[in-house]
């Protein structure tokens, strides 16, 4: 479960999957939430989340809920049973039956539970020693649980090979990171261009050694090839590589690890399709398209989830009869099967009844020397339904202006899709996983041209 939830989206989340039992840090932010998500704790029943029988509490040696029922110390629990037998608790296990519930973030209304089998995940594993498994030695898992490429890739695929796995923080903490990987010398970690971003502005970065790296694979949202080449010279990584994939397929569908070092298509494309995972591209009524055409990308394998925890609506409405996955992404593949991203298929903006993709606006405003970060969204024009928007985040000591970024794009993108309103901003909202969620930007730009 995503710990920047709201108490609102933990109650939910409980009540979605009949959760028996909850983990938490003992801070304060997690122990305020749980009583506002949980209002009964204190009394004898918790009619609010009537299946929660236990609430385990990590990082503490006093116990703050003492005298609320069933609550307990991690370090205690595990004292307690150290002697104890497993043996009697060793049972069969059905491959269909689900290993794990992921919820989603709730962008889109209320978090979906995204549920892995036994089958899916432990084939998963398997697939991703064959192609990882030279890189994770020591594998850096700096991205909170709750997401799949954490905490079932980040944790089960090094600990299934006996491999050391290093935790730098409880929280999204560059310098923890850097200071993790120079001491334990990393071989491996997974993380988004927001991550690397802050790693590459941090005053403390030469004070650290990151050379060790092996394999970097960046995802979560379009990465610039430059950017990629960029960590490899900056930071010394031995190779870097775009995954693709999202919580619903279970794993990576793509990776670009193995394409070839000098072919460019390591850093512009999203990689090849990985082992056991069939991808394709459909059109808006799931026919298949030729090679280079843009649509869809489908997938079907046995990392997809099973579906969503009691929501059969839903699941219906994510997979079709025959297995695949709609991921709502815009794609191309060549004829050698590397996929290209065009965008999401929510993010796309109608204006005056034209398609536009923000990821080939966001592409020419990189090419400016000043710009370090940039996100292009539509927010609603009642002549033209939408109109293009930025914002855009300089590089430290840069200086530039709207208009001077709006002249500078046009010779590079066709007039109706230069941007209308750019403001310049010091950051962005972020997820937990790095990713900006475009909701926001449009309410920020609304409430910005408001004023």
């Amino acid at each position: 479960m995503n710990p920047a939830y709201v108490a609102r989206e933990v109650a939910y989340g409980l009540n979605k999957v009949g959760c028996k039992g909850i983990v938490i840090a003992g801070t304060d932010t997690a122990l305020s939430t749980l009583k506002l998500a949980v209002t009964d704790l204190e009394e004898e029943s918790w009619k609010s989340v009537p299946t929660l029988k236990h609430i385990v509490l990590v990082g503490l040696d006093q116990n703050p809920l003492a005298g609320i029922r069933n609550t307990h110390l991690y370090n205690e629990l595990i004292i307690q049973n150290k002697q104890r037998s497993t043996q009697h608790e060793i049972q069969p296990v059905d491959p269909e039956l689900p290993l794990s519930i992921f919820l989603t973030s709730g962008s889109t209304g209320q978090p979906k539970a995204v549920t892995y089998t036994n089958f899916g995940v432990f084939n998963t594993i398997a697939m991703f020693t064959f192609h990882y498994g030279s890189y994770i030695s020591r594998h850096c898992s700096h991205l909170a649980m709750h997401h799949m490429s954490s905490g079932l890739l980040g944790c089960l695929l090094p600990s299934a090979n006996r491999c050391k796995i290093i935790i730098p923080s409880p929280n999204r903490d560059s310098e923890a990171t850097m200071c993790a990987i120079h001491e334990e010398k990393c071989t491996s970690m997974f993380s988004d261009p927001a991550f690397f971003r802050l790693i590459l502005a941090h005053p403390n970065r030469h004070n650290y050694d990151l050379g060790s790296l092996q394999y970097v694979g960046v995802g979560a949202t379009s990465v610039q090839p430059d950017f990629l080449r960029m960590l490899e010279t900056e930071l010394h990584i031995g190779r870097t590589g775009q995954e693709y994939g999202l919580t619903e397929s279970g794993n990576f569908l793509t990776s670009s690890l193995y394409v070839d070092h000098n072919d460019n298509r390591r850093h512009t494309s999203l990689g090849r399709c990985l082992p056991h995972i069939e991808l394709k591209i459909v059109n808006n009524d799931g026919t298949t398209l030729p090679i280079g055409s843009e649509g869809e990308i489908w997938a079907r394998g046995y990392s997809i989830m099973r579906g969503y925890y009691n929501d059969p609506e839903q699941t219906i409405e994510a997979i079709n009869n025959s297995g695949w996955l709609r991921t709502g992404d815009i794609a191309t593949m060549d004829e050698e099967g590397y996929l290209f991203f065009v965008g999401r298929k929510k993010d796309m903006i109608i204006q005056s009844g034209l398609n536009i993709y923000p990821l080939e606006i966001e592409r020419a405003i990189y090419e400016h020397p000043s710009v370090a970060e940039v996100h292009v969204f539509g927010i609603p024009d009642p002549l033209m339904d939408e109109v293009v928007c930025a914002f855009v985040a300089l590089k430290p000591g840069m200086t530039c202006e709207a208009e001077e970024l709006k002249i500078f794009l046009s010779d590079k993108l066709y007039a109706f899709i230069i941007p209308k309103h750019i403001q310049f901003v010091d950051d962005f909202p972020r997820t937990s996983l790095g990713k900006v969620p475009k909701y926001k930007l449009v309410e920020h730009m609304i409430k910005a041209l408001n004023n």
